[in-house]
């Protein structure tokens, strides 16, 4: 896996997507390196030759930024998870999904998360201070064997449907 940390110029951005008014994306490419990915077309933008799934850019500088531009936006949604996982094992490390959701706890926007990992637990504290909040979890197979074909570095199905459980007993909407 290459890893590079890249200081991004903007965090939120507009959203193409039909009900979605805003995109956080923390990262630029995946680990989990699943087989379906639909972010492919992301390559196009990032100057990396390397096959998708095989690099990641950090965005080192993302809270920051996001805390700038959270001073002008306009209210709207918040989808986190677009085009690639906020909760990747790199998150691990870098914390950046946590920094950015420190900052949105002081803005009343309609948060999403999408995630394929049981991660999003650590931040269940920061979860239950934001106003309006949802976490989805993508789950392609009950099958732990098709899961390890499909999405080699995800989060075991038993893991995600744990998470689920937890953060729903946390009362946030899942």
């Amino acid at each position: 896996m290459i890893v590079k940390e890249i200081e991004c110029k903007s965090i939120l951005t507009k959203s193409g997507i039909e009900g979605v008014d805003y995109a956080v994306n923390p990262y630029v490419g995946c680990q989990h390196g699943c087989v379906y990915c639909y972010a492919i077309f992301m390559k196009r933008f990032t100057g990396h030759n390397e096959e998708w799934g095989t690099f990641v850019d950090a965005k080192v500088n993302a809270a920051m930024v996001l805390a700038k531009q959270m001073r002008r936006a306009k209210p709207g949604n918040i989808v986190s998870g677009t085009v690639t996982d906020p909760y990747q094992p790199l998150e691990r490390k870098y914390q950046i999904t946590r920094a950015c959701l420190e900052v949105l706890t002081a803005h009343d926007f309609p948060i999403s998360i999408l995630t394929k990992s049981d991660l999003v637990l650590r931040d269940l504290d920061l979860l239950r201070r934001l106003h309006d909040v949802e976490v989805g979890f993508t789950i392609t197979t009950l099958g732990e064997d098709a899961r390890q074909v499909l999405e080699p570095r995800a989060s075991s199905i038993p893991a995600r449907l744990a998470a689920l459980a937890e953060l729903a007993e946390a009362g946030i909407q899942t």
